[in-house]
This record gives C-alpha cells, structure tokens and sequence, in this order.
C-alpha cells in the first residue's frame, strides 16, 4: 500500500466516530506535523498549502485545537488498538522527559523542570513516555502526556504513572516485561506494576533495605557485591549508528521485602570494565539462567525510549510548541505522538519493498545501508512523499 494511503486509513481510524469537521482537523493536524516536521500552527498551516490567508489557517487550527468535540481520551484508545497486535510480547519502557520552555512566561501552568540534557533546573511541562520495543528493534509509542504538578487536579507523579499503565496494560497484554530507571525505585511505583499484575525489571539506587536470602537485612548495593556472576550473555551496542558486540557477566539472588514479605530478585549484571555493577529488581519467578538473561536484556533494550524521546522533540520540534492553553499543548503533543506512532506502523507493515522505496525520497550518504534508528531518515522521506501528493480528502463521516 502507498504511504499516502496508509496515511488516510491510519487517520481514518483514529478519528472514527467523529463529525466530518473534526475528521478535517484530525486529518489536517497530523498531515501537517507529518510534513511541516514542527509542532508550530504556522508550519502546519503552510504545509497543507490552502488557498486561505495563513493567519485565516492558523486560526482555525488554534480554535479547534480546544474544541469540546476532540476526544483525544478516544484518539489515544484507537491508536492503542491499532498497535496492540505488535506489541503483546515487547519490553515495555517507562520513563520522564520534559519540554522546557525557556522564553514562553505567559503559556498556561508552566512548573519547574529538571533538563536531563543541560543537568540543571528549568521551567515547562513534564512528559511520561511509554515506548514498546519489539523482538525485531521496532518501535512503538504506547503514551506520551504532558504534565504539570502546577496545573488543576494535579495529585502526584505517581497518580500520572498509574493512570498511563493503566491505559497501556490493557492493550498489551501479560507478557510484556517493563523497563524502569533508578528514579522509579519506589514501593510506590513497585505497587503499581503488581496491582496490574505486571513483569517488571527496575534498576536498583542500592539503598533499598531488603532481606537476603540467608535472612539478614541489608541494602541491595551489599547484597549486590556479593551475588556471583558465572553467566555470561551477549549483547550489541550502538556507537554512530553501528553495531558492536558486548559480553556481559550476570547472577541473580532472591531478596524478600520486609513490607509485604514477598519474594522478588536482584539480578546483578557487569559489563567489562565498569567497576559499578547493574542491579535490577524483578518480580519474574523464573530461576532459569536463560530466563535471567532475557530480563537483563530487557532493561538494555530500555535505552532505546530515548532515542524515541529525542526523535519526537527534534523531528517534530515538540520544545517550540507555541499553545497558551494547558489543553492546547497537550493536544498538540497528543498529535505528534501519533505522528510518531505512524511512522512506526509504517516501518512494520510496509515491508522490506515498500520501506526501502519510500526512504529513496531522503537522500543519505549511505542510501543502501539502513540506519540502526531507521525513524529519522523516514520521517524526511515520508514528508516529501506527503508534500508531493497533497492532504488526503476528508473522510465520510460515519
């Protein structure tokens, strides 16, 4: 199928159910991010090519974008539908980011940030992100909401956490592993994964109080230091967009937790010369060596959301959002996920044929050798595909 025509029926199915008006938008906004690349209502504008004055374009889009009749709650269900048939056996990551907004004083609830990128304190909205990674290295945006602790009916990051789990869980299903980071080393966010009866691996801080298995307490790091590891698995890093081998040593003990005396594991894994080993909390029973491996490699596979994280701020310049209203800017990071989401859909349903034809549109120094991250090069290409055919016509209301 054509990428334009894969591009209608992906439109088509997220805004079923929708008046033909908010069909236009639908199909406009994600025509528009698709093309433009920018989350900027002018670029969006210019990218659908009307015969209107832009301001006449950019005003529409910006009324519409708070419009009643845009159910982006029904958006994100469609789209979670869409893809749950690719991901019910993927590692599922979790993890923050941030829009920081440097210059923008006057958008609605603007909160304090922590850039992760410049390592120090900043002003804008958070973002939880929730990727899936699939046996192949494919890529599928699951959630990705913008927040802020300063906005109504904020609780806590927790409650974000939960109610975005909870939204994905139902779509992909029980044998998924999730993958979290240090920060998320807290009975808190521990409960909420078992509530769904999830399998999780979340790296270790090492300071938290457990019982070994000889029955004395002691902080993971320790226990950590004493774990063995004979396995030996393998692994591959990325280094400017190859490919190396990487062998790493792994073991794994049962710890018990003194709060609810369940059983879990830590697993600890080290990787050549790091003096510092990995330490990974899971809550899988399987005590096989093999089982093991497959959850360590796992939580590598975690590193990957950022490179999903940082292709949505720079493809679709997500940092330069220009919407006052708090709803405007979610809605308008709402469409660039699916923007995302598109690309990725493409990549696994087009086949080898199709997906090698459609990247001839972008221009590369090396137009035979696929790149390890193969969304940034199609994204340009899909763009000029879309420029060059013109926005899809508006769909019958259903």
């Amino acid at each position: 199928m054509k990428p334009s025509k894969m591009l209608s029926s992906f439109m088509q199915v997220i805004s079923e159910g929708f008046s033909k008006p908010m069909k236009g938008y639908v199909r406009d906004m994600l025509f528009g991010i698709s093309t433009g690349r920018s989350t900027m209502l002018s670029e969006i504008g210019r990218s659908l090519g009307e015969e209107a004055d832009l301001i006449t374009t950019e005003m529409r889009l910006s009324r519409n974008l708070v419009n009643r009749n845009l159910d982006e709650e029904a958006m994100r269900e469609r789209y979670l539908k869409a893809v749950s048939p690719f991901v019910q056996n993927a590692v599922v990551a979790l993890d923050f980011s941030e829009i920081r907004k440097e210059y923008a004083e006057k958008q609605e609830w603007l909160c304090g940030i922590w850039d992760d990128t410049r390592k120090e304190k900043g002003y804008g909205y958070w973002l939880l992100n929730i990727e899936a990674i699939d046996g192949t290295g494919k890529h599928f945006p699951l959630w990705l909401e913008p927040f802020s602790q300063n906005a109504p009916g904020y609780k806590s990051q927790a409650a974000v956490v939960e109610n975005g789990i909870r939204r994905v869980a139902e779509h992909t299903g029980k044998n998924c592993v999730w993958v979290l980071d240090r920060g998320f080393d807290g009975g808190n966010y521990i409960a909420i994964l078992e509530s769904f009866g999830l399998t999780y691996c979340v790296r270790q801080t090492g300071r938290r109080k457990v019982f070994a298995e000889n029955g004395q307490p002691a902080l993971t790091a320790e226990i950590a230091e004493k774990i063995e590891t004979p396995h030996i698995g393998k692994w591959r890093v990325v280094e400017k967009g190859k490919e190396f081998p990487v062998l790493f040593r792994y073991g794994f003990a049962r710890i018990t937790f003194p709060s609810d005396g369940k059983t879990r594991q830590l697993i600890v894994v080290r990787i050549g010369k790091h003096q510092k080993p990995l330490m990974l909390l899971t809550n899988s029973t399987a005590h096989s060596v093999a089982a093991i491996e497959k959850i360590a490699i796992a939580y590598f596979k975690r590193w990957g959301i950022e490179e999903g994280t940082r292709l949505v701020k720079q493809i679709f310049d997500l940092e330069n959002v220009r919407a006052m209203s708090f709803a405007g800017i979610r809605r308008v990071v709402l469409f660039s996920y699916l923007a995302y989401g598109f690309l990725c859909l493409f990549a696994k349903q087009a086949g080898k044929t199709a997906l090698r034809l459609a990247l001839r549109f972008y221009k590369s120094f090396t137009p035979k050798t696929p790149p390890h991250f193969i969304y940034y090069r199609l994204a340009h290409a899909l763009a000029a595909i879309f420029l060059g055919e013109g926005p899809p016509g508006v769909f019958d209301a259903a």
